[in-house]
């Protein structure tokens, strides 16, 4: 039954007989990673998720469309040399499969993604479609999720390892805060549900400050409010659900710059977002170490012990990424530490699984694309509502997220789609291009690639 994850693949190639590859990657990659769990595989060689069944014709189409286009950036060198120092890590870990194993992973889950979005987005005009289409489908995993916050179980989880995939997804189970169970949804982690949240609320903002959204739903005109607000309000909903305080402090970061970038006066709101942080910041990391420095004797509250716990963890952690800092020890292989097996620090565990000099590529390639999306910002009108702030705020948002969970599941592939989406405005035409775009609901007509598939096929 597991095989049912290459009917997206018979679906994918179909459509793309019909549409270019970015509005494929729209219509139906998308809807599978926000609603599908990544977490499910079929048992065959690579063991392909849902996602990734799809992103292998879709990968192909786009690269047989648009290649020829490509002038390869400072960014895409970054992701494919990361992509790159994975499998080397794996080869020398574990030798030749577990290498050609990666090889697959990381060609559809990381490498895949962020040039579909490369190459697509900018060039078929989807800055919006694709927009609305991740909050759309993030605000559905957040009303249908107020099952699970309720009685405590994922039913995006639950369902399919009973009918599809049994012995599959158990190793995620639903963790408990304030006496509420946290949402999770098809994400498999709360923490992970919060990062795709904070992605569709930033998204669905600027929706909403373009007037991209339609004012109701076409069959529920009479609802009290806008089609953009009750979408907004609902992946709100779900990020308070997830309790998870890693992606709310991630996202708080991310809207003072976003908010800043939309002041008249742009340049004194930044210098002040800058200084709050700094303000908020010193003091709250004074208050941490006082926090997690209890004297012997002292009861310590639930928070406190997972506070120390992490603490503790990243000590001994990084002494054993250290003795292995160029390659890492392998995706699985590291040593753990006794009691330690969950890693809740992304940084951490790539420095781990594939070496601090790959970590510190990560870093630079989120350092790379805030600092030229910034600049990118700037540059446009205040009245064009540049997408520039809303992607610079995503990624700050997911950079503070990842130092409290590891990268995987949905999240890993989406968030590259994100960091390939934004280098993709940044070749481009930018905020006169969107509005051109959003305008006439065309994409711009430099290549017709509906039938580029199509020859190959045959």
């Amino acid at each position: 039954m597991n095989l049912i994850i290459f009917l997206g693949t018979i679906a994918c190639i179909h459509a793309l007989f019909r549409y270019p590859p970015g509005k494929v990657a729209v219509l139906i990659y998308i809807p599978v990673m926000m609603l599908v769990p990544d977490a499910f595989h079929a048992n065959v060689m690579g063991t392909p998720n849902s996602g990734m069944a799809i992103m292998i014709p879709l990968f192909i189409a786009t690269l047989i469309a648009y290649a020829r286009f490509w002038k390869p950036s400072f960014a895409d060198f970054l992701v494919i040399f990361i992509a790159f120092l994975m499998v080397v890590s794996e080869f020398q870990a574990v030798g030749f499969e577990g290498a050609r194993n990666r090889t697959f992973g990381v060609l559809f889950k990381i490498i895949g993604p962020y040039m579909v979005a490369r190459l697509t987005i900018e060039r078929e005009g989807l800055h919006v479609e694709l927009a609305k289409q991740i909050a759309f489908m993030v605000s559905i995993v957040a009303v249908l999720s107020i099952y699970e916050f309720k009685f405590g179980v994922d039913q995006f989880m639950e369902l399919p390892a009973r009918f599809f995939f049994p012995g599959q997804g158990g190793g995620w189970v639903v963790t408990f805060r304030y006496g509420f169970a946290r949402i999770a949804g098809p994400y498999a982690h709360c923490i992970l549900a919060g990062m795709m949240m904070i992605i569709a609320y930033r998204l669905s903002r600027w929706l909403e400050w373009g007037g991209h959204w339609e004012a109701t739903f076409k069959k529920f005109p009479n609802l009290p409010l806008s089609k953009g607000k009750l979408i907004t309000g609902a992946i709100l909903l779900g990020s308070v659900m997830t309790l998870a305080r890693g992606p709310w402090l991630g996202g708080i970061l991310a809207a003072f710059f976003v908010n800043a970038g939309r002041s008249p006066k742009r340049k004194m709101a930044m210098i002040t977002a800058f200084s709050c942080i700094i303000l908020i910041g010193v003091p709250g990391y004074i208050g941490f170490k006082s926090y997690t420095d209890v004297k012997p004797g002292q009861v310590m509250t639930m928070s406190q012990e997972t506070a120390i716990y992490r603490q503790v963890l990243f000590e001994k952690y990084t002494a054993i990424a250290k003795d292995h800092a160029w390659l890492g020890w392998g995706k699985n292989t590291w040593p753990k530490v006794p009691g330690m097996s969950s890693i809740d620090n992304y940084y951490l565990l790539l420095s781990l699984m594939s070496g601090i000099f790959t970590t510190s590529l990560f870093i630079l390639l989120m350092g790379w694309l805030v600092v030229r999306l910034y600049m990118k910002g700037m540059a446009e009108p205040v009245e064009s509502n540049s997408i520039a702030f809303t992607l610079m705020g995503i990624i700050i948002a997911i950079f503070v997220s990842l130092a409290t969970v590891y990268l995987g599941e949905n999240v890993e592939p989406v968030f590259y789609f994100i960091l390939g989406w934004s280098e993709s405005y940044l070749h481009g035409k930018g905020a006169s291009g969107i509005a051109q775009t959003s305008s006439n609901g065309e994409a711009p007509p430099e290549v017709n690639p509906q039938k580029t598939f199509r020859r190959v096929i045959k």
